[in-house]
Protein backbone atom coordinates (compact mmCIF):
# COMPACT_ATOMS: atom_id res chain seq x y z
CA UNK A 1 0.00 0.00 0.00
CA UNK A 2 1.43 3.36 -1.06
CA UNK A 3 1.06 6.19 1.44
CA UNK A 4 0.70 9.80 0.33
CA UNK A 5 3.87 11.82 0.45
CA UNK A 6 2.35 14.15 3.10
CA UNK A 7 1.88 11.21 5.48
CA UNK A 8 5.29 9.77 4.73
CA UNK A 9 6.88 13.09 5.57
CA UNK A 10 5.36 12.98 9.05
CA UNK A 11 6.92 9.61 9.74
CA UNK A 12 10.50 10.78 9.57
CA UNK A 13 13.00 9.71 12.14
CA UNK A 14 12.94 13.12 13.76
CA UNK A 15 9.18 13.09 14.26
CA UNK A 16 9.33 9.57 15.62
CA UNK A 17 11.96 10.66 18.12
CA UNK A 18 9.83 13.63 19.24
CA UNK A 19 6.75 11.42 19.71
CA UNK A 20 8.77 8.87 21.70
CA UNK A 21 10.22 11.68 23.81
CA UNK A 22 6.76 13.14 24.48
CA UNK A 23 5.40 9.73 25.47
CA UNK A 24 8.40 9.17 27.76
CA UNK A 25 7.86 12.52 29.50
CA UNK A 26 4.15 11.86 30.05
CA UNK A 27 4.82 8.35 31.38
CA UNK A 28 7.45 9.68 33.79
CA UNK A 29 5.06 12.38 35.06
CA UNK A 30 2.32 9.79 35.51
CA UNK A 31 4.69 7.53 37.47
CA UNK A 32 5.66 10.43 39.75
CA UNK A 33 2.00 11.31 40.31
CA UNK A 34 1.04 7.71 41.03
CA UNK A 35 4.02 6.51 43.07
CA UNK A 36 5.15 9.71 44.82
CA UNK A 37 2.17 12.10 45.01
CA UNK A 38 3.87 14.19 47.72
CA UNK A 39 6.72 15.00 45.32
CA UNK A 40 4.24 15.98 42.62
CA UNK A 41 2.37 18.32 44.99
CA UNK A 42 5.64 19.83 46.23
CA UNK A 43 6.91 20.48 42.69
CA UNK A 44 3.80 22.38 41.63
CA UNK A 45 2.92 24.16 44.89
CA UNK A 46 6.21 25.37 46.40
CA UNK A 47 8.67 28.02 45.26
CA UNK A 48 11.58 25.56 45.23
CA UNK A 49 9.58 23.01 43.25
CA UNK A 50 8.54 25.57 40.60
CA UNK A 51 12.17 26.76 40.38
CA UNK A 52 13.32 23.18 39.75
CA UNK A 53 10.73 22.80 36.98
CA UNK A 54 11.81 26.06 35.32
CA UNK A 55 15.49 25.07 35.40
CA UNK A 56 14.62 21.63 33.99
CA UNK A 57 12.66 23.13 31.10
CA UNK A 58 15.52 25.56 30.39
CA UNK A 59 18.09 22.75 30.26
CA UNK A 60 15.89 20.68 27.95
CA UNK A 61 15.42 23.71 25.68
CA UNK A 62 19.18 24.12 25.44
CA UNK A 63 19.55 20.45 24.53
CA UNK A 64 16.59 20.18 22.15
CA UNK A 65 14.20 23.00 21.31
CA UNK A 66 11.30 20.69 20.42
CA UNK A 67 11.63 18.67 23.63
CA UNK A 68 11.78 21.84 25.69
CA UNK A 69 8.64 23.30 24.15
CA UNK A 70 6.73 20.04 24.58
CA UNK A 71 7.86 19.70 28.20
CA UNK A 72 6.98 23.31 28.99
CA UNK A 73 3.50 23.04 27.48
CA UNK A 74 2.88 19.71 29.27
CA UNK A 75 3.85 21.17 32.66
CA UNK A 76 1.67 24.26 32.13
CA UNK A 77 -1.33 22.06 31.27
CA UNK A 78 -0.77 19.86 34.32
CA UNK A 79 -0.29 22.90 36.58
CA UNK A 80 -3.49 24.56 35.36
CA UNK A 81 -5.45 21.31 35.60
CA UNK A 82 -4.27 20.66 39.16
CA UNK A 83 -5.27 24.15 40.31
CA UNK A 84 -8.61 23.97 38.51
CA UNK A 85 -9.36 20.67 40.27
CA UNK A 86 -8.39 22.18 43.61
CA UNK A 87 -10.73 25.15 43.02
CA UNK A 88 -13.69 22.89 42.22
CA UNK A 89 -13.15 20.10 44.73
CA UNK A 90 -10.99 21.60 47.47
CA UNK A 91 -7.67 20.18 48.60
CA UNK A 92 -6.60 16.59 48.01
CA UNK A 93 -4.20 14.76 50.32
CA UNK A 94 -2.03 11.83 49.36
CA UNK A 95 -3.03 8.41 50.70
CA UNK A 96 0.12 8.19 52.82
CA UNK A 97 -0.51 11.58 54.42
CA UNK A 98 -4.11 10.67 55.18
CA UNK A 99 -3.15 7.40 56.83
CA UNK A 100 -0.38 9.07 58.86
CA UNK A 101 -2.80 11.79 59.98
CA UNK A 102 -5.41 9.30 61.18
CA UNK A 103 -2.77 7.21 62.96
CA UNK A 104 -1.37 10.23 64.82
CA UNK A 105 -4.82 11.53 65.77
CA UNK A 106 -5.86 8.09 66.97
CA UNK A 107 -2.82 8.20 69.26
CA UNK A 108 -3.02 11.75 70.66
CA UNK A 109 -6.80 12.34 70.37
CA UNK A 110 -8.41 8.88 70.52
CA UNK A 111 -11.84 10.25 71.54
CA UNK A 112 -12.11 12.78 68.68
CA UNK A 113 -13.63 11.76 65.35
CA UNK A 114 -12.17 13.47 62.25
CA UNK A 115 -14.01 13.71 58.93
CA UNK A 116 -10.97 13.54 56.67
CA UNK A 117 -12.99 14.00 53.46
CA UNK A 118 -14.55 17.22 54.73
CA UNK A 119 -11.23 18.56 56.07
CA UNK A 120 -9.62 17.93 52.69
CA UNK A 121 -12.45 19.52 50.72
CA UNK A 122 -12.67 22.82 52.55
CA UNK A 123 -10.09 23.34 55.28
CA UNK A 124 -6.51 22.02 55.11
CA UNK A 125 -4.05 21.68 52.23
CA UNK A 126 -1.45 19.00 51.60
CA UNK A 127 1.25 21.27 53.04
CA UNK A 128 -0.75 21.78 56.23
CA UNK A 129 -1.34 18.08 56.84
CA UNK A 130 2.34 17.41 56.13
CA UNK A 131 3.19 19.96 58.81
CA UNK A 132 0.79 18.26 61.22
CA UNK A 133 2.22 14.82 60.53
CA UNK A 134 5.70 16.14 61.26
CA UNK A 135 5.02 18.23 64.39
CA UNK A 136 1.71 16.71 65.63
CA UNK A 137 -0.02 20.08 65.57
CA UNK A 138 -1.60 22.23 62.86
CA UNK A 139 0.20 25.29 61.50
CA UNK A 140 -1.41 28.54 62.66
CA UNK A 141 -0.30 32.00 61.62
CA UNK A 142 0.81 34.45 64.30
CA UNK A 143 -2.36 36.51 63.72
CA UNK A 144 -4.60 33.50 64.34
CA UNK A 145 -2.64 32.59 67.48
CA UNK A 146 -3.20 36.12 68.80
CA UNK A 147 -6.91 35.95 67.96
CA UNK A 148 -7.18 32.70 69.89
CA UNK A 149 -5.33 34.18 72.88
CA UNK A 150 -7.71 37.13 72.86
CA UNK A 151 -10.72 34.80 72.80
CA UNK A 152 -9.36 32.69 75.67
CA UNK A 153 -8.72 35.75 77.85
CA UNK A 154 -12.26 37.06 77.32
CA UNK A 155 -13.95 33.68 77.87
CA UNK A 156 -15.35 33.47 81.43
CA UNK A 157 -15.42 29.65 81.32
CA UNK A 158 -11.78 29.03 80.35
CA UNK A 159 -9.20 29.67 83.04
CA UNK A 160 -6.07 28.03 81.70
CA UNK A 161 -2.72 29.38 80.54
CA UNK A 162 -3.23 30.56 76.96
CA UNK A 163 -0.04 28.84 75.77
CA UNK A 164 -1.24 25.44 76.98
CA UNK A 165 -4.67 26.05 75.50
CA UNK A 166 -3.17 26.94 72.12
CA UNK A 167 -0.99 23.83 72.02
CA UNK A 168 -3.99 21.65 72.87
CA UNK A 169 -6.23 23.32 70.28
CA UNK A 170 -3.62 23.04 67.52
CA UNK A 171 -3.56 19.28 67.99
CA UNK A 172 -7.25 19.16 67.00
CA UNK A 173 -8.23 22.19 64.92
CA UNK A 174 -6.64 23.33 61.69
CA UNK A 175 -6.49 27.07 61.04
CA UNK A 176 -9.64 27.26 58.92
CA UNK A 177 -11.62 25.29 61.52
CA UNK A 178 -10.51 27.37 64.52
CA UNK A 179 -11.30 30.58 62.65
CA UNK A 180 -14.83 29.34 62.07
CA UNK A 181 -15.21 28.45 65.74
CA UNK A 182 -13.90 31.84 66.89
CA UNK A 183 -16.07 33.73 64.40
CA UNK A 184 -19.23 31.95 65.53
CA UNK A 185 -18.71 33.17 69.12
CA UNK A 186 -19.13 36.82 68.07
CA UNK A 187 -22.19 39.00 67.49
CA UNK A 188 -21.68 38.63 63.73
CA UNK A 189 -21.58 34.85 64.07
CA UNK A 190 -24.66 34.84 66.29
CA UNK A 191 -26.54 36.82 63.65
CA UNK A 192 -25.62 34.34 60.91
CA UNK A 193 -26.35 31.21 62.96
CA UNK A 194 -29.26 32.21 65.20
CA UNK A 195 -30.56 35.35 63.54
CA UNK A 196 -32.00 38.57 64.95
CA UNK A 197 -35.48 39.32 66.26
CA UNK A 198 -37.53 41.75 64.20
CA UNK A 199 -40.88 43.18 65.23
CA UNK A 200 -43.36 43.64 62.41
CA UNK A 201 -44.60 47.27 62.65
CA UNK A 202 -48.00 46.10 61.37
CA UNK A 203 -48.27 43.57 64.18
CA UNK A 204 -48.94 39.84 64.02
CA UNK A 205 -52.62 39.12 64.67
CA UNK A 206 -51.91 35.39 64.91
CA UNK A 207 -49.51 35.90 67.83
CA UNK A 208 -50.38 39.23 69.45
CA UNK A 209 -52.32 38.95 72.69
CA UNK A 210 -55.75 40.60 72.92
CA UNK A 211 -55.92 43.96 74.71
CA UNK A 212 -56.03 43.50 78.48
CA UNK A 213 -54.77 39.90 78.29
CA UNK A 214 -52.03 38.99 80.75
CA UNK A 215 -48.63 39.96 79.30
CA UNK A 216 -46.42 39.37 82.36
CA UNK A 217 -45.05 36.08 81.03
CA UNK A 218 -43.83 37.70 77.84
CA UNK A 219 -42.48 40.92 79.34
CA UNK A 220 -40.72 39.08 82.17
CA UNK A 221 -39.00 36.63 79.85
CA UNK A 222 -40.81 33.55 81.21
CA UNK A 223 -42.29 33.00 77.77
CA UNK A 224 -40.18 33.33 74.64
CA UNK A 225 -40.52 36.35 72.41
CA UNK A 226 -42.38 35.44 69.22
CA UNK A 227 -41.09 38.28 67.06
CA UNK A 228 -40.02 37.45 63.53
CA UNK A 229 -36.51 36.04 63.09
CA UNK A 230 -34.16 36.82 60.20
CA UNK A 231 -31.35 34.30 59.82
CA UNK A 232 -29.41 32.22 57.32
CA UNK A 233 -30.97 28.92 56.34
CA UNK A 234 -29.06 25.63 56.27
CA UNK A 235 -29.14 24.94 52.53
CA UNK A 236 -26.03 23.97 50.57
CA UNK A 237 -26.07 27.54 49.26
CA UNK A 238 -27.31 29.45 52.35
CA UNK A 239 -29.51 32.50 51.91
CA UNK A 240 -31.46 34.78 54.23
CA UNK A 241 -34.96 33.85 55.35
CA UNK A 242 -37.58 35.37 57.64
CA UNK A 243 -39.41 33.15 60.11
CA UNK A 244 -42.86 34.38 61.10
CA UNK A 245 -44.77 32.55 63.83
CA UNK A 246 -48.41 31.84 62.95
CA UNK A 247 -50.07 30.65 66.14
CA UNK A 248 -50.78 27.11 67.36
CA UNK A 249 -51.95 24.02 65.54
CA UNK A 250 -55.62 23.19 65.95
CA UNK A 251 -55.16 19.54 67.02
CA UNK A 252 -51.86 19.17 68.87
CA UNK A 253 -51.29 22.81 69.81
CA UNK A 254 -47.83 22.88 68.18
CA UNK A 255 -46.20 26.16 67.24
CA UNK A 256 -46.70 26.88 63.55
CA UNK A 257 -44.61 29.18 61.39
CA UNK A 258 -43.88 30.23 57.84
CA UNK A 259 -40.56 31.01 56.13
CA UNK A 260 -40.09 33.64 53.44
CA UNK A 261 -37.04 34.62 51.43
CA UNK A 262 -35.31 37.89 52.36
CA UNK A 263 -33.60 40.01 49.72
CA UNK A 264 -30.23 41.06 51.14
CA UNK A 265 -30.58 44.39 49.34
CA UNK A 266 -33.26 45.29 51.92
CA UNK A 267 -31.33 44.23 55.04
CA UNK A 268 -30.23 47.73 56.01
CA UNK A 269 -33.89 48.84 56.03
CA UNK A 270 -35.17 45.75 57.85
CA UNK A 271 -32.58 45.25 60.61
CA UNK A 272 -31.85 48.28 62.84
CA UNK A 273 -28.10 48.87 63.20
CA UNK A 274 -27.13 46.66 60.26
CA UNK A 275 -24.97 48.16 57.50
CA UNK A 276 -22.87 46.72 54.69
CA UNK A 277 -19.25 47.82 54.68
CA UNK A 278 -19.15 47.95 50.89
CA UNK A 279 -22.14 47.13 48.71
CA UNK A 280 -25.11 44.84 49.46
CA UNK A 281 -24.25 41.14 49.22
CA UNK A 282 -25.25 37.77 50.64
CA UNK A 283 -23.71 37.52 54.15
CA UNK A 284 -24.64 33.83 54.44
CA UNK A 285 -21.83 32.74 52.14
CA UNK A 286 -19.59 32.16 55.16
CA UNK A 287 -21.78 29.20 56.14
CA UNK A 288 -20.92 27.26 53.00
CA UNK A 289 -18.62 24.28 53.37
CA UNK A 290 -15.99 26.37 51.61
CA UNK A 291 -16.62 29.65 53.40
CA UNK A 292 -16.96 32.81 51.33
CA UNK A 293 -15.58 35.77 53.27
CA UNK A 294 -16.37 38.44 50.69
CA UNK A 295 -19.38 40.14 52.29
CA UNK A 296 -18.31 42.34 55.25
CA UNK A 297 -20.93 44.10 57.33
CA UNK A 298 -21.40 45.95 60.61
CA UNK A 299 -23.94 45.07 63.28
CA UNK A 300 -24.67 47.58 66.02
CA UNK A 301 -25.45 45.88 69.33
CA UNK A 302 -25.87 47.88 72.54
CA UNK A 303 -24.34 50.99 70.93
CA UNK A 304 -21.33 48.94 69.79
CA UNK A 305 -20.85 48.82 66.01
CA UNK A 306 -17.19 47.73 66.23
CA UNK A 307 -16.43 44.75 63.97
CA UNK A 308 -15.11 41.80 65.99
CA UNK A 309 -11.36 41.18 65.60
CA UNK A 310 -11.71 37.73 64.04
CA UNK A 311 -14.06 39.09 61.37
CA UNK A 312 -11.67 41.93 60.63
CA UNK A 313 -9.06 39.26 59.96
CA UNK A 314 -11.40 37.12 57.82
CA UNK A 315 -12.66 40.12 55.84
CA UNK A 316 -9.20 41.70 55.63
CA UNK A 317 -10.43 45.09 56.82
CA UNK A 318 -9.42 47.45 59.61
CA UNK A 319 -12.05 48.76 62.00
CA UNK A 320 -10.25 50.33 64.99
CA UNK A 321 -12.17 50.55 68.23
CA UNK A 322 -12.76 54.17 69.20
CA UNK A 323 -13.26 54.69 72.94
Amino acid sequence: MNLPKSIKSLLTEENKTILIGLLTILVLLWLVLYLIPELFVSLFNTFLGILILLVTVSLVLMYNLSYGIILGISLIIIYRFSHLSKTKEGFVWSNNSTQDFLLIQNTINPKVVFDVDMIQRSQASQEEVDYFNRYEMWPWSEDVINLYKEAVKSNPYIRTYSGDSINHARKIYNQAAILKILSYQTKEGAFLLSGVLITDPLGNPMEDLPSGFGEFGYKSGLIGNLSDVIKCNSNDNPTLERITYTGKGGIFGEQTLKKTHVDYNNLENIIPGFTFTNEPCNPCGVLKEQSDYSCPFKLKVKNNSFISSVWQYLWNIDDPLIL
